[in-house]
């Protein structure tokens, strides 16, 4: 047997192990009332059951799987066993006979004047945060980020159109870099996620709770505002200006990503100890500042973004399913 390929036998064991455990309990006491938990329960169990045998028969075998094929049962595997999964993208990344490339050096394009910037940035800061105290009113909210979003979209233009091309071109890398970079991330903020839980009792930021809320409503608009609409404004606004302004790496670091995770927490705080979670939301935007720093390209860093908040609405929507 190759080397690389007991990775795909011991994978399949693990997930044999893991399996039949899981199966016979809910034989034993049922899957659930809910039928959308019931037939998600039943497709999962069945997908990894074949991707079980399609492993095992791969493991002894000199014919090398379909990569794509092997990746979506990877995918499979960590959806119900992270181990086995990531034993399958283990043997993906291994057996890639692609060669890697170095991230192109894009240089900062400065299209305008430095204060044209900032005037943008204090214009988008005054209308998000200061006009809805006097005028709380949802339409005019919505309109003033569809002209925020218009207003980035002329100022980055030139970049928006060189940063597309290139990751385009460079997509396998830019992707790599962003899913290692994400997963870092994801660990710092569960830690600090936890320490704050565990000190304050808080379970979570006022913002994450009203979003939620806002989920429960309005799913698909929530969605789109989550998914589409931030990783575009507000990569444009925070990491596009404050790169265009501030040229020393930490300075623009820190104070991008602490400016970044301040806002998200100070405009609808209830209590003092809550502030402790702009840690969180700061270290999502350093991380993102970092990206930025190491690419130069926007859509490296609306491509984390859209990773980060598509994974937070697909835990909202399995919370709400759950009844949690």
């Amino acid at each position: 047997m190759e080397k690389n390929k007991k990775l795909l036998l011991i994978s399949s064991i693990l997930m044999i192990a893991y399996l039949i455990p899981n199966i016979i309990i809910n034989i034993l006491f049922g899957i659930g009332n809910n039928p959308i938990i019931k037939w998600t329960n039943i497709s999962l169990y069945v997908l990894s059951i074949i991707g079980i045998v399609i492993f095992m028969i791969y493991s002894f075998t000199k014919k090398n799987i379909n990569r794509g094929v092997e990746f979506f049962i990877s995918i499979i595997f960590f959806c119900m066993n992270i181990i086995s999964g990531i034993l399958g993208f283990v043997y993906f990344k291994k057996t890639s006979t692609y060669k890697k490339r170095e991230l192109p050096d894009l240089e900062i394009m400065m299209n305008y004047p430095k204060i044209v910037y900032i005037l943008a940035f204090l214009l988008s800061m005054g209308l998000m945060f200061i006009l809805p105290l006097f005028i709380d009113n949802t339409m005019l909210n919505f309109g003033i980020d569809i002209f925020i979003c218009l207003l980035m979209a002329v100022l980055f233009i030139k970049d928006l159109k060189r940063d597309f091309k290139s990751f385009k071109e460079y997509f396998r890398e830019y992707n790599s870099y962003v899913w290692k970079m994400f997963g870092i991330s994801i660990a710092v903020m569960l830690v600090l996620s936890i320490s704050i839980r565990l000190y304050t009792g808080i379970d979570t930021a006022t913002n994450q709770s009203a979003l939620m809320e806002s989920f429960k409503k309005s799913p698909l608009f929530v969605m789109f505002l989550a998914c589409v609409f931030a990783p575009f404004m507000e990569e444009l606004l925070f990491r596009g200006i404050f790169r265009k302004v501030f040229k020393n790496k930490w300075l623009f670091i820190i104070l991008c990503g602490v400016t970044f995770g301040a806002l998200h927490v100070i405009d609808d705080f209830q209590s003092i100890k809550e502030l402790l979670y702009i840690l969180v939301y700061s270290s999502l935007g350093i991380f993102l500042s970092s990206v930025y720093y190491k690419t130069n390209n926007l859509f490296t860093n609306m491509y984390f973004h859209f990773i980060q908040n598509t994974l937070a609405i697909l835990a909202m929507f399995l919370m709400s399913l759950l009844g949690i």
